[in-house]
């Protein structure tokens, strides 16, 4: 077991010890109020060694994970470190995005009854494709209304796995969203 509770064993998939080991790296940083790091993480074109090194764990043994796995580990590094700018105490986060931006806006208009999440939530379904940018969006909802994050691990497995033919993260994400009450497969 790692120190922030994320179990790095032979029982997990390889994309899942590969997450496994970039949200600990992650984490760290913070721990160790590695700025400089969590700073560079933060400018998404900037070819930094924070971000090569984010990258490089999509890459065990060598074996890169999948086509687009260096991109989705880039990718969930500068949300956590977007998130947790000027931030000095960790976030770690439960749940998928869609169970996250359920807690999204103000007394009665949270969730499906805020049309702007509802209309988010619906764009990044939709896509074949990872929408980066508009997850990005949903992360700065996240942080601009003080609300927990999704559970970072599951962030990186579930964008890692959005390309399956069967489009499973989408439909959980999607129950969490529209349906958090029934407690789909979350990871809290």
């Amino acid at each position: 077991m790692t120190d922030n509770g994320l179990l790095v064993t032979p029982l997990r998939s390889r994309d899942e010890q590969a997450a496994a080991s970039l949200v600990s790296w992650l984490h760290g940083l913070i721990a160790a109020r590695n700025i400089g790091y969590l700073s560079d993480l933060r400018r998404p074109r900037a070819e930094t060694v924070a971000r090569l090194l984010a990258g490089n764990y999509a890459v065990p043994d060598g074996v890169a994970l999948g086509p687009n796995a260096i991109e989705v580990f880039e990718a969930v590094a500068y949300l956590f470190a977007r998130f947790h700018a000027g931030e000095s105490t960790l976030e770690k986060g439960s749940g998928s995005l869609g169970y996250a931006l359920t807690r999204v806006g103000s007394d009665g208009h949270r969730g499906t009854d805020n049309p702007g999440c509802v209309r988010l939530v619906s764009q990044i379904l939709v896509s074949r494709e990872p929408s980066f940018r508009r997850v990005q969006h949903g992360i700065d909802l996240l942080r601009a209304d003080s609300v927990k994050p999704p559970n970072w691990y599951q962030l990186a497995v579930d964008l890692l796995r959005w390309t399956s033919p069967d489009r499973t993260v989408q439909h959980r994400w999607a129950q969490d969203f529209y349906l958090p009450h029934t407690n789909s497969r979350r990871v809290h």
